[in-house]
């Protein structure tokens, strides 16, 4: 069994609003494929179906105030409901108390235990990694639990040989941002079957996408439907190349925030959960908010592993 998890910074479920939430907007065919052609909006149910299932998701956890990225990331990777345990939602970098959570165990460490191969699919430019080194920037909790377990960071290099994805799936901002002669450049659907391949290779690859609360943050909701069309063809791409009988493609966010773009902050809005693949009742039993995460990565891998 093989696992991709695809992680969508600040993606929630809003109002049918062409004004500011661009899923009412947006055409993204294949995300509609699995919740029988609705748009992902604010009062869907759960929908299941042979290959699939999409499950709206508390992100609240039971904590006043608004999610945050800290504590929302610590809890899908730890199964701990973080916020409850500091007493309020915190982000968007860990502070001393969350590191200490994610360190003491996380869904990563645990499988890399038990002998998984774990693959992050994320390139990062060499700025980066001098800012960790130097002290500047903090890992995010993804990075954080990654970095705990001693998954490989991909680097520029990486990216070049095919190794792993640009943040963007397309490579296109590498080459704008970074000049970065020699980054291949994808199409969305090519970009969703060569994460495909690379995730065939591994037992659990993580992909990490935080360009959907940048844009909720600061973009405008052009930006925001052009994100997710890509999203889509994406999602497209992986599906055409993914053997559903062998492994499990799971989608989920940390908190709201895009479905409102132009308001600046996140929602209290639930977010989507979406799981590909045959086996996906073994992963979504129970599952409701997210808490629900690492009990479900660990109960469609560890039996294959052990």
């Amino acid at each position: 069994m093989r696992l991709l998890f695809i992680f969508l910074d600040g993606v929630g479920l809003g109002e049918n609003d062409p004004v500011h939430n661009p899923f009412a907007t947006a055409n993204l065919p294949t995300l509609a494929g699995f919740t029988d052609g609705r748009r992902w909006l604010r009062g869907l149910p759960r929908i299941e179906s042979q290959t699939g299932v999409f499950i709206p998701t508390d992100a609240c956890l039971g904590v006043d105030g608004k999610p945050q990225s800290a504590t929302g990331q610590a809890t899908i990777l730890t199964g701990i409901n973080v916020p409850e345990r500091l007493g309020r939602h915190y982000g968007p970098r860990p502070n001393r108390q969350i590191a200490e959570i994610i360190e003491h165990d996380n869904v990563i460490s645990t499988l890399k235990a038990r002998g998984a191969d774990i693959a992050f699919a994320n390139a990062f430019p060499s700025t980066f990694f001098e800012s960790v080194r130097r002290g500047k920037r903090l890992l995010s909790a993804n990075q954080l639990a990654l970095h705990t377990a001693d998954v490989r960071f991909p680097d520029a290099e990486a990216l070049r040989d095919g190794r792993a994805l640009s943040v963007e799936f397309t490579g296109e901002g590498w080459r704008n941002r970074f000049g970065a002669d020699g980054v291949p450049i994808l199409t969305p659907f090519e970009a969703g079957q060569h994460l495909a391949q690379l995730a065939g290779q591994h037992t659990l690859t993580f992909f990490d996408h935080w360009l959907t609360d940048y844009v909720g943050h600061r973009g405008t909701l052009q930006e925001a439907v052009a994100l997710l069309e890509t999203l889509d063809g994406v999602m497209a791409g992986i599906l055409d190349a993914w053997d559903r009988s062998e492994g499990l493609v799971v989608l989920t966010s940390d908190h709201g925030n895009i479905e409102e773009t132009g308001l600046r902050g996140h929602t209290y809005n639930p977010i989507p959960t979406l799981i590909a693949g045959q086996s996906w009742p073994i992963f979504a039993d129970g599952l409701t908010d997210l808490t629900g995460i690492t009990p479900g990565i660990l109960r469609t891998l560890l039996r294959d592993i052990e």
